[in-house]
């Protein structure tokens, strides 16, 4: 299994269980509720927890990360206006209050999650403010805070977790710059940028020397590993270096025509100049410019294809 799945088996795996805890935890209301003769809200919280079984056995099934995850989407905005609307019903809606930031931490982006919370929060701060007296209102709203700060503070440290976690899945071990799967995910979101802005975008692809193949596992990797570490010296601030399943290297330069690639390429031979190994002096590369009529796979297969025949 490669890393990069791998990864996502992990985000599926964890997202899976979070469910399932939460539907037990709501199952525990339901029954208190219905024990309290409050079917309504047995009724409701059953549902909910009903819906994230269902979405859990989803995933499972599924088995790959949603790109638009709308069922997350659903189960928050019925989540949302259930508590919002409820406390207007019903006072004892307000213990669903404290679920909503922790629940949507935990499924969203950061940045989407806190887009949410923070319009949930207003909303919710306002009809408080407007529905309960002092004393209930000032216990509500600290617990709620309580509620909202651990709710951003995992939120952070996962978002950590997780960047770290994806920067080891996308870079090479051996070499330390990125890998062909990266390479993929960033050139499709440099060329929608190049779209947008109208701007250039070029590649610069470095082939390993054909006669490092015939040496021992070692001295290969030893080789390779200097290499990438000249190249990545060689990096302007907003480059990037990635190494390919063939071996060789390829530089995403954003916002580049030909005259940056030249001197990038004029910057690499040289550095290669006071290299260990001879063969690195006579180094062979070239840049191709992105297309309009390119797509990633276009555009990485086009620059192999002419750095093997120059």
């Amino acid at each position: 299994m490669e890393k990069a799945q791998f990864h996502s088996l992990v985000v599926l795996q964890v997202k899976v269980i979070y469910c399932l805890l939460a539907a037990a935890g709501l199952s525990v209301i339901a029954v208190l509720d219905l024990l309290e003769d409050k079917k309504m809200f047995a009724a409701v919280a059953a549902g909910f927890s009903l819906l994230l079984v269902l979405y859990a056995g989803f995933l499972l099934v599924r088995r790959k990360k949603r790109s638009s995850p709308y069922p997350e989407w659903i189960l928050v905005g019925l989540l949302s206006v259930f508590t919002l609307f409820g406390m207007n019903q019903n006072s004892q809606v307000v213990h669903w209050i404290y679920f909503v930031p922790i629940y949507t931490y935990f499924l969203f982006p950061f940045r989407a999650a806190s887009y949410i919370s923070l319009i949930y929060s207003a909303v919710l701060i306002v009809m408080v403010l407007d529905k309960f007296d002092s004393y209930i209102r000032m216990q509500m709203l600290f617990t709620y805070a309580a509620c909202y700060i651990f709710s951003v503070m995992y939120a952070l440290i996962n978002e950590r977790n997780n960047q770290g976690l994806i920067e080891i899945v996308n870079t090479d071990p051996l070499t330390q710059v990125y890998n062909q799967h990266q390479l993929d995910l960033d050139l499709n979101k440099e060329m929608t940028r190049a779209d947008r802005q109208r701007s250039q975008l070029m590649l610069l692809a470095i082939a390993t020397p054909r006669s490092w193949h015939s040496l021992k596992v070692d001295d290969y990797e030893q080789r390779l590993s200097y290499l990438g570490k000249k190249l990545r010296k060689s990096l302007r601030n907003y480059d990037a270096c990635y190494r390919l399943d063939s071996d060789d290297f390829v530089i995403l330069m954003p916002h580049s025509g030909l005259p940056e690639a030249q001197q990038l390429k004029q910057e690499i031979h040289g550095s290669m100049q006071n290299s260990r190994y001879a063969e690195l002096k006579s180094l062979t590369l070239h840049q191709e410019h992105y297309r309009a009529d390119d797509d990633s796979h276009s555009l990485i297969r086009r620059v192999m294809e002419n750095l093997y025949a120059a």
